[in-house]
């Protein structure tokens, strides 16, 4: 009964998402020309699948692709390669080289390796145990699926739990640092998660063009405050009674040296990524070096490459050919223009775009807000960098739900925590995030000059 209710339920969605696209394109205002009315209707029914996840994200990103080439592409005065192009861009391929990365470093068990090697250095007092994962936990999400980590980081985490008492409140808050840290992380690298990959993108359309390094030096620092917040707020709600806890972790073998290798290959992908501007070689392009390194000796093998994310850059690439559209539809300046949003001061902008990007995430995918949200800030051309890291890192701010995000699913399923738990610290988390983004990171990117 349950499963043909949520048949009805998709097919209900789908129909009102086509309606919405039929609805705009026949009785959209009479302002927007049919380039705009049909790029509406695209954006209103991508908007709802995304949002109700009616159909596989992916398949909205073909979905997106097929109506654009049809019924916009003849109002525009261009090819429907314009689509095409952005689902095999250069920022498809930095993040491919990324899974790659990821998926040796799972192969080979080198995640698990660095987080019991990080966590084995903190201690036994709760607030150092609990500040170790989930510093382990953002450092992994940097680099790897904030998915896979929060998996990673759980198992570490189920033993210290089930030796601790039973009412100890402590417990939740190292079983909701794991998410919340994830979710975290991801914003401090351009492969770490795909809002930055959208945000990337965007501004490479408009000139401004950011490298591997200087997306760190901007985003880093506020990661590390971030993470700062969320330990205090979790250590504020949920107080440990017990004085020491210790880590039980498993010993691990001598590593091999295939392990090394891989080691070799990750280490020199990530200071090639950082040096672009001493070697010349454009991060996309050294993203190909860990793809031939490791499928090239048959250190990963062809069932590692089908198991790569290809659904995360196939919805990557239906936001970025979205963004296409909008913009060349001209869209985007109509809705700025529309919405008086040319009216307000930049300031008021930030937190206005910082805020509907952390409320609307908590909703829909992380990759999908961005996707509704940059085109539009590029369009207003008042510092796009700030305002799209604005969105982008906003977007990461996957809290109050399980529902939220991959991450906190993981969590809630420990059956350790409550949805109540989740909620109440993770609205003042996002709280806090948006503010610390609209005020710390206003002036943090402005004092280096941008």
């Amino acid at each position: 009964m349950k499963l043909k209710r949520t048949s009805l339920l998709r097919v209900l969605w789908a129909f009102l998402a086509f309606l919405a696209l039929w609805l705009s394109i026949k009785f959209a205002p009479a302002d927007m020309n049919q380039a705009q009315r049909t790029c509406l209707g695209i954006f209103i029914l991508a908007a709802v699948f995304w949002i109700t996840e009616a159909i596989p994200l992916f398949v909205t990103s073909f979905l997106i692709l097929a109506l654009q080439s049809v019924l916009l592409a003849p109002h525009i005065d261009g090819s429907y390669r314009v689509f095409l192009a952005p689902f095999f861009s250069s920022t498809i391929l930095l993040f491919l080289g990324g899974f790659v990365l990821a998926r040796g470093l799972a192969r080979y068990h080198l995640d698990e390796r660095m987080a019991y090697y990080l966590l084995d250095k903190v201690g036994d007092s709760p607030g150092r145990v609990l500040f170790g994962m989930m510093a382990v936990t953002a450092f992994l999400s940097m680099w790897m699926s904030n998915t896979a980590t929060t998996a990673l980081m759980i198992a570490v985490a189920y033993p210290l739990v089930r030796q601790m008492e039973p009412e100890d409140p402590f417990s939740k808050a190292l079983i909701l640092g794991i998410p919340f840290s994830a979710n975290v992380g991801g914003i401090g690298t351009p492969i770490g998660t795909p809002p930055n990959a959208i945000a990337l993108s965007a501004l490479k359309e408009v000139g401004v063009n950011l490298s591997f390094l200087k997306w760190m030096v901007l985003t880093v620092p506020l990661e590390v405050f971030i993470l700062l917040v969320i330990y205090w707020v979790l250590t504020m709600f949920f107080r440990p009674r017990a004085s020491k806890l210790k880590l039980s972790l498993e010993k691990m073998p001598p590593p091999e040296k295939r392990e090394y290798f891989v080691s070799g290959v990750l280490v020199l992908t990530v200071l090639l990524w950082l040096t672009t501007g001493l070697h010349g070689i454009p991060s996309s392009v050294v993203s190909t070096f860990p793809i031939l390194a490791l499928f090239g000796t048959g250190l990963l093998k062809r069932e590692d490459f089908n198991s790569l994310g290809w659904d995360v850059l196939f919805v990557i690439g239906g936001g970025l050919s979205l963004g296409v559209g909008v913009h060349r539809s001209g869209l985007d300046r109509w809705l700025l223009a529309s919405l008086g949003f040319e009216k307000l001061g930049f300031y008021l902008l930030l937190f206005i775009f910082a805020f509907l990007a952390a409320l609307l995430t908590n909703f829909m995918s992380n990759t999908s807000t961005a996707a509704l949200l940059v085109p539009l800030v590029i369009a207003l051309g008042k510092n796009p960098l700030v305002l799209s890291l604005g969105i982008a890192l906003s977007a990461s701010a996957s809290m109050l739900l399980p529902i939220s995000t991959p991450p906190n699913a993981i969590a809630y399923g420990s059956g350790m925590i409550r949805v109540k738990d989740m909620a109440k610290s993770g609205a003042v988390i996002t709280f806090i995030f948006v503010i610390a983004i609209s005020t710390i990171g206003y002036f943090y990117w402005k004092l280096l000059g941008f």
